[in-house]
């Protein structure tokens, strides 16, 4: 039986206003987890909008209790400073506010799929660690960062070294001008996760991880001139205003497509919500047949007739043969094999994006030496004749040698925690959400 410790907390700045929760889960096996002082294994820290302070107590015990489900606790002990929520858990006080009645119902009734559960009521200062948590994602939100963060026990990649004289071949010149934050805002396949229709056990999965939208990427950074918060997007795709809204993001500074394809760039038109909101014309860099085409296809976004903040995205095509800057930074388009379609990845710094790709050319994998960062497809087990299947993936991964590597655009042949299984050290996969944070060289 698998026993977690849970210390929960909801935040609030004002009552209603801006609310939060954090969520710290302790493994109850390891020595000194019931402490204050102990480390969590898994974290939420998740702004939630304007509500009570009730509310968001209510709705960090009811993350607490789905996570705690989907890590396999069957023994779930809550330890929680609200004696309100503890109280009217255990059955022993009335639940008067109809706004509560329903968190409470719907706590209990997950609850009853644990053998055994605890609530127990401790002072304000035992649960530092919950209210740091909530804090945190005000302030996130705060400065237009993710709304939620979710970090589980397999989150963390399991770094190998690599060496830092590796030559990076025409990208000598990219460097990384500050810490880098990456948000896997979709990985998914064309189709997404779950398929519509579809009853495989992926589609039918409970797990958040195998809930896939339209495969893309969140780049943030600060200019290192000014220390202004940039943003890019990389593959705008059908899911954009989805993904946009699940983190929060209310600022991009431009945007880069890998090829034409819809589920990559079907989102061009969401655009529009950032070149209104910010009054500028936002650059969209790629490759040269990629602009013709896309400029074929939303040639009312492109044509530079409509100003910014009239309806319409005020966009400007940019051809990075071979690379681009926004903000500072330095992106190089990677020419990558697409069955018989050409795309590209992009690299900057020490991160690279790979996705929709089906092999790589010698004079591309030269381009992406000395990664710390590589994120890369991996479709599916079977062959695929555009895509690169787990396998082929990893043999990339090895012969690139990155510090770590994190497989994207999966489909609803593999589950989050099957492959999650088998994959070797440094690599982990993808889910939707997952942010990994990258230091500046």
């Amino acid at each position: 039986m698998r026993s977690l410790i849970c210390r929960t907390d909801g935040a609030c700045r004002g009552n209603p206003g801006p609310a939060s929760i954090g969520v710290a889960l302790y493994d109850a096996e390891r020595s000194g987890a019931d402490r204050p002082e102990a480390q969590p294994d898994a974290t939420i820290s998740a702004a939630i909008g304007t509500t009570t302070n009730n509310v968001a107590e209510w709705k960090a015990v009811i993350s607490a209790i789905e996570l705690a489900a989907e890590l396999g606790a069957s023994d779930l002990r809550l330890l929680l400073d609200s004696k309100l929520v503890v109280e009217q858990l255990n059955g022993r006080w009335r639940v008067r506010d109809a706004k509560l009645a329903p968190l409470c119902d719907e706590a209990r009734v997950r609850l009853d799929r644990f053998a055994t559960w605890s609530a127990t009521h401790v002072p304000r200062e035992q649960n530092s660690q919950a209210d740091a948590l909530a804090n945190e994602a005000l302030d996130r939100a705060l400065r237009g960062g993710p709304a939620s963060v979710v970090r589980r026990p397999d989150d963390a990649v399991r770094s190998k070294p690599v060496s830092r004289d590796e030559g990076s071949g025409d990208d000598a010149s990219v460097v990384d001008g500050a810490a880098t934050r990456l948000t896997l805002l979709g990985t998914g396949a064309s189709r997404g996760v779950p398929r519509v229709g579809c009853r495989c056990n992926v589609c039918l999965s409970r797990d958040q991880r195998n809930k896939r939208l339209r495969s893309s990427l969140l780049i943030e950074w600060r200019d290192p001139a000014t220390e202004t918060p940039c943003a890019v997007v990389v593959d705008p795709g059908m899911d954009l205003r989805q993904q946009a809204l699940r983190v929060g993001l209310e600022r991009l500074d431009g945007a880069l497509i890998t090829h034409i394809h819809v589920d990559h760039t079907g989102g061009i038109d969401e655009l529009r919500a950032y070149t209104d909101a910010q009054e500028f014309v936002m650059e969209v860099g790629a490759a040269p047949e990629t602009c013709a085409e896309l400029l074929r296809r939303w040639e009312y976004a492109f044509d530079g007739r409509t100003p910014p903040g009239h309806g319409i995205p005020a966009l400007r095509l940019v051809e990075s043969s071979p690379r681009m800057q926004i903000r500072g930074r330095t992106f190089e388009a990677i020419p990558l094999v697409h069955g018989r379609r050409p795309a590209h990845g992009w690299r900057s710094g020490s991160v690279a994006y790979l996705t929709d790709v089906s092999s790589v050319t010698p004079s591309s994998r030269a381009r992406l030496a000395g990664l710390d960062t590589l994120i890369v497809s991996a479709l599916r087990d079977l062959p695929h004749p555009t895509h690169q299947t787990v396998d082929e993936a990893l043999a990339l991964i090895a012969d690139l040698g990155p510090r770590r590597a994190i497989l994207t655009h999966l489909d609803h042949d593999l589950d989050y925690h099957e492959l999650s299984a088998r994959l070797p050290d440094g690599v982990v996969a993808g889910f939707d959400g997952l942010v990994v944070e990258v230091s500046a060289r």
